[in-house]
C-alpha cells in the first residue's frame, strides 16, 4: 500500500516566516511555490520553477544579474562580445533585404593584393543590367582610373543573347579571333572562340585586291585563265595546236603569201626616214647632211630655245616627245621620265626649281596605273607637292588649294580638317537645315526666319533668366544662394539640405537634421522594440529559430512552466545538487547512488513489483 507524505500547506498567499520555523518547508497550493524559514528569520521562496534573486549572480553580456532588477544591454555596456554584431564582419552570412545603393563609393577590400570575388550560384551569372535606355556595359579603368575602355551589349533592338567562350587555346602574336565551333543556334547560340592564322578558306566573301597577288605567280595550275595576252610570252615554244591558219595565197611560182608578217628581212618598198632612203636591209645614218626635210636634228644638248612642229593635217596628237624607260624588270614604285626645271641660287650654284615625273603605280598587265607627281623647291629642299593619280589629285606636304572665283564640283567633298576654322567633319549638324534654295547673299534674318538653330553659339537670340538672372551666353552669371550670397525660390528635392523644412520623428523622436538624434526604450514611443547599434532587439524576431549559442549559460527568472523535456535532476547555487522536480509515481526499480542522499517532494506513489534501493550510509527524503 502507498504511503502519502504531505507538507505543510495553505492557498491564498505566500507564507510568512511566523507560519514556519526554522527549516520547515511550506507549499502555497495556488501556484506550488515552495517555502522555508532561513536562519535570519525570513521566510524564502525556495521552488526550482522560479525565485525572487539567483544565488549566485550571473553575468548577461558583460552585465551582471542576480534577478533582484531588470537590466539594460548597450553596446557601452555589452564587454564579451556575446549577442550583437559590431560591424557586418561578424555575421558569417549577411543577406540584403533590399537593392544595395553604393552611391558615388566602390566596393573594395583592405585585404593586401586581395581579390575582389562574385560567385554567383549553379548556372547563374554576373549581370551588368541596362538603365534608363542605355545598354548593359563593363568598363576596364587604368590605374589612374582617368580612362578606360568598355565592353558593351547589343542595342535591345539587336535582340541578341548568344554566348561568346574566350579562346581555348594559348594566345599568340599574330592571330585573330575566329569563332571556332558554335553549338545551339540563332541570337541564343554559344560560341566558342579561338586564336586562329588567316586562312584562305576562311575567305567566304569578297574578291582578293590586285595588291595582294605576286608580281610574278608561282607555279600553279593555269589552264583555267582567260584573256592572256600573247606579247607577254617570253619563252618557251608554242605548241602548233595554239597557232591559227596562216591567210595563204599558194598560186605563183613563188608560193608567197598575202598579208603582213609579224618580222620580215626586208620591206617590200622602202621607206625614207628623214630623208634617207630605207628598206630594212642595213642600218642607216643620219645627219643634218642627209636630213632634207627638217630643219636640224639634236646632237647632244641644246642651248637655246627647243621648238618642235608637226605638220600634220589629222587629229591626232602632233608632235609627241615620248621619255620611255625600257627597264628588263618595271615593278610598281618605279620612276619612269622626269621633267626638270633648275636655275641658279643667289650664290651661283645650279638648282632644280622644280620638275614633272612620271611613275609605275601598278605595273600589271592589264590592270596597269600610272601616276604624275610635281615637285618644288621648298625652304631648300625638293619636296612633292602634287600627285596626280588614275583616280585622284593630291595636294600633300602642305600645299593647299587656292582658287580665284568660284568652283564647280560633280560628286561628295571629304575634309580631313576644318573650313574657314569649322570642323565640318566632326560636327556636320552644323549645316543641318540650310534649305536647298539658300543663296550665298542671304542675310543673318533671312537665315533666322528659316528657323534653323544652330548647334553653338556666341550668343543666345533671346535672353533666358537662370534663378532670377537674366543670361544670353555673353558672358558669365552669379546665382544668389548658389555662388553668391542670397536665398533661390526653388521647388523639387535638392541633393542634400542642412535641414528637414518639416521636422519628422524617428520611432517616437523628433529629427530635422540639424543635429544627431539618440534612440533608446524611453524615447521609442511608436515601435515594439529598436536596435542599439548592431545589437538586435528579440521582440523584433518574428520567424525563425533562435540558435543554441544565442541563449545563457543561465536562464534569468522567467517563467518555465511551458517548457517540455525539462531534467528532474537536482540543481541549485554553484555546484550544489540539493533541489529537486519530481514526479508522483515510481514505475521502474531505482537504486540511489552510493554516497548520495536523494530526496523527493511528495506524496510519491511506488507501484506493485518496484523496488527502491537505498543502500547503507545513503538518506531518501521525502517531504
Amino acid at each position: 500500500m502507498a504511503n502519502t507524505i504531505k507538507l505543510k500547506r495553505a492557498s491564498g498567499s505566500d507564507p510568512s516566516a511566523s507560519d514556519l520555523s526554522v527549516g520547515e518547508l511550506a507549499i502555497r497550493t495556488s501556484n506550488c511555490k515552495l517555502f522555508s524559514r532561513n536562519d535570519g528569520g525570513s521566510a524564502v521562496g525556495i521552488v526550482a520553477g522560479s525565485a525572487d534573486t539567483l544565488t549566485t549572480a550571473r553575468t548577461i553580456a558583460g552585465v551582471s544579474f542576480d534577478g533582484s532588477a531588470n537590466i539594460s544591454l548597450n553596446n557601452n555596456a555589452i564587454t564579451n562580445g556575446a549577442g550583437y554584431l559590431a560591424d557586418i564582419v561578424s555575421d558569417s552570412s549577411p543577406q540584403l533585404g533590399g537593392n544595395l545603393d553604393v552611391q558615388s563609393n566602390k566596393i573594395t577590400t583592405a585585404t593586401s593584393n586581395g581579390n575582389v570575388k562574385i560567385e554567383p550560384n549553379g548556372t547563374g551569372v554576373v549581370e551588368v543590367r541596362g538603365a534608363g535606355g542605355n545598354d548593359g556595359k563593363l568598363q576596364l579603368n587604368c590605374s589612374a582610373q582617368s580612362h578606360g575602355i568598355k565592353l558593351a551589349s547589343p542595342a535591345h533592338s539587336a535582340g541578341q543573347s548568344y554566348t561568346l567562350i574566350f579562346p581555348d587555346n594559348q594566345i599568340a602574336a599574330d592571330k585573330y579571333l575566329k569563332i571556332k565551333s558554335i553549338s545551339g543556334s540563332g541570337s541564343t547560340a554559344i560560341g566558342q572562340a579561338e586564336y586562329a592564322s588567316l586562312d584562305a578558306n576562311d575567305l567566304g566573301e569578297g574578291t582578293i585586291p590586285d595588291a595582294r597577288f605576286p608580281s610574278t605567280l608561282p607555279a600553279l595550275n593555269g589552264s583555267a585563265l582567260t584573256n592572256l595576252n600573247g606579247s607577254n610570252i617570253a619563252s618557251g615554244t608554242i605548241a602548233a595546236a595554239r597557232v591559227a591558219t596562216l591567210n595563204q595565197d599558194t598560186t605563183g611560182s613563188s608560193a608567197s603569201c598575202t598579208g603582213n608578217a609579224a618580222t620580215a628581212t626586208a620591206l617590200a618598198n622602202a621607206r625614207t626616214i628623214a630623208g634617207v632612203s630605207f628598206d630594212g636591209t642595213s642600218n642607216i645614218s643620219l645627219n643634218n647632211n642627209a636630213i632634207t626635210n627638217g630643219a636640224g636634228y639634236i646632237t647632244n644638248s641644246v642651248t637655246s630655245d627647243l621648238t618642235i612642229t608637226s605638220t600634220d593635217g589629222g587629229s591626232s596628237a602632233a608632235p609627241e616627245l615620248e621619255l620611255y624607260r625600257n627597264s628588263s624588270s618595271p615593278a610598281d614604285g618605279d620612276y619612269l621620265g622626269q621633267l626638270k626645271f633648275t636655275g641658279e641660287s643667289d650664290d651661283g650654284s645650279k638648282e632644280v626649281y622644280a620638275k614633272i615625273t612620271g611613275k609605275i603605280s601598278d605595273a600589271s598587265s592589264g590592270t596597269e596605273d600610272g601616276i604624275i607627281e610635281v615637285a618644288h623647291r621648298k625652304a631648300g629642299s625638293n619636296v612633292i607637292t602634287a600627285r596626280f593619280t588614275s583616280t585622284a589629285f593630291k595636294l600633300i606636304n602642305g600645299t593647299e588649294l587656292e582658287a580665284e572665283g568660284g568652283a564647280t564640283v560633280t560628286g561628295n567633298i571629304a575634309v580631313t580638317g576644318t573650313v574657314d576654322g569649322r570642323d565640318i567633319a566632326t560636327d556636320g549638324t552644323k549645316l543641318d537645315g540650310i534649305e536647298s534654295g539658300a543663296t550665298a547673299d542671304q542675310s543673318k534674318s533671312d537665315i533666322d526666319a528659316l528657323g534653323i538653330a544652330a548647334s553653338t553659339a556666341a550668343t543666345l537670340a533671346t535672353a533666358r533668366n537662370i534663378g532670377g538672372v537674366s543670361f544670353n551666353g555673353s558672358a558669365n552669371i552669379d546665382l544668389p544662394g548658389v555662388n553668391s550670397s542670397g536665398n533661390q525660390d526653388t521647388s523639387g528635392n535638392a541633393a542634400t539640405a542642412t535641414a528637414l523644412e518639416t521636422a519628422r520623428t524617428i520611432a517616437g523622436v523628433s529629427f530635422d537634421g540639424s543635429a544627431n538624434i539618440s534612440l533608446n526604450n524611453n524615447a521609442i514611443t511608436n515601435g515594439a522594440g529598436y536596435i542599439t547599434g548592431s545589437s538586435l532587439n528579440a521582440s523584433n524576431l518574428s520567424s525563425g529559430t533562435i540558435p543554441d549559442a544565442r541563449f545563457p549559460s543561465t536562464l534569468p527568472a522567467v517563467d518555465g512552466s511551458n517548457l517540455t523535456g525539462i531534467s528532474a535532476g537536482a540543481t541549485g547555487g554553484g555546484s550544489d545538487e540539493i533541489f529537486y522536480e519530481n514526479g508522483q509515481n515510481v514505475t521502474t526499480n531505482y537504486t540511489i547512488t552510493n554516497g548520495k542522499n536523494a530526496m523527493s517532494a511528495g506524496p510519491i506513489t511506488i507501484d506493485s513489483g518496484v523496488t527502491v534501493t537505498v543502500g547503507a550510509g545513503e538518506t531518501l527524503t521525502i517531504v
